[in-house]
């Protein structure tokens, strides 16, 4: 009788998952984009689902195992995840490796260490992480033992619910990238020399249509996707996710490209056979602020229709930017990411 009720508790959060972002978009129809129940016998053999619930007095783990559905209790409370959140992000964005999670207190240990027996027995390959609360801040790849980064270990995929994703492998067949980026110091921001290597990087993988400095216009944008059947599309410019999608953009050429603008551009792919596999946003900042920020970050696909999203969740350099990207979405191609996710990196 247990796992039924754990089946329930999971369907519970789900929910919660679908009107959070209702509630982020004021917007009721936010979850029809792509909404389908997801089975777990069509994931990847490999790939476990993790929900961290962050609760008042303890932290319980779901997970999603080939075997079935298993609950983990975590004797540590919403507050301390949070505080330790708080550090390990503060000294990961000074370049500094946060000295809390060396402890047995420390984040890997509360959402890793205590499943590892069951990761091991599976043979996992893949974990997908439904993360809550300040969880949502930090990317798991960036999580550490002590001795090596858990992307290391593992391939990694994060979604706000999967009920809003459909997890099917990425058709790396005929793929065409749409590839906007601005170079050039507009509209009081500085230059990103490296884009202009990055965007050539994905030409050499992809058939690649760019949309550079002066041609990165809003019209052109829309223009584009409208005539093409891009499966790609990637954003390297200056941006900024935060917890109000009213005031959140990434940067073209001409103006600010909200997210109001870019879902209903993306949201072309929503009347076609084939949605869109990827969205990339290469951007400074782009999930910088509050929980709610990465919330609208990953919800942005959802509502959109894309499948999958890929992006930069903190401050980042502009020369390790261009390699990384190129690198992870590369990963996509080769197929080097098992399951039916792009594979993540640590920002």
């Amino acid at each position: 009788m247990v796992e039924p009720l754990l089946t329930e508790a999971r369907d519970v959060v789900e929910l919660f998952k679908v009107a959070e972002l209702r509630d982020y978009f004021r917007d009721d129809c936010v979850d029809l984009a792509l909404a389908k129940v997801t089975k777990l016998d069509v994931l990847a053999q490999s790939a476990v689902i993790v929900y961290p619930i962050l609760l008042p007095d303890r932290t319980e783990l779901l997970v999603s195992l080939r075997s079935g559905l298993k609950r983990v209790t975590v004797p540590v409370d919403a507050d301390r995840v949070t505080q330790e959140v708080d550090s390990f992000a503060g000294s990961s964005k000074s370049g500094r490796r946060a000295s809390s999670c060396r402890t047995p207190s420390s984040c890997t240990d509360w959402l890793i260490r205590p499943l590892e027996p069951e990761l091991d027995a599976a043979r996992t390959k893949t974990l997908v992480f439904v993360p809550d609360g300040a969880l949502r801040t930090i990317p798991m790849a960036a999580l550490h033992d002590g001795q090596r980064f858990l992307i290391a270990k593992y391939a990694l995929a994060t979604t706000p619910g999967l009920n809003l994703t459909e997890p099917r492998p990425v058709n790396r067949d005929n793929t065409r990238v749409l590839a906007l980026g601005v170079t050039k110091a507009i509209q009081g921001f500085p230059p990103l020399p490296n884009v202009a290597a990055e965007l050539q990087s994905l030409a050499r993988m992809f058939r690649t249509t760019a949309l550079v400095d002066e041609s990165f216009t809003l019209a052109n944008v829309e223009r584009s996707l409208k005539d093409e059947p891009f499966t790609i599309v990637h954003i390297a410019s200056h941006g900024q996710f935060g917890g109000d999608p009213q005031s959140t953009f990434l940067l073209a050429f001409d103006d600010k490209l909200t997210m109001d603008r870019l879902g209903q551009f993306i949201g072309l792919f929503k009347f076609r056979d084939n949605p869109l596999e990827l969205l990339t946003l290469s951007a400074c900042d782009t999930a910088e602020g509050d929980d709610r920020a990465a919330l609208g970050l990953a919800g942005l696909a959802v509502k959109a229709g894309a499948r999958s999203a890929l992006a930069t969740l903190w401050n980042i350099n502009d020369p390790v930017s261009a390699e990384l990207v190129a690198d992870s979405i590369g990963s996509s191609r080769t197929g080097r990411c098992p399951g039916p996710w792009p594979c993540s990196a640590p920002r």
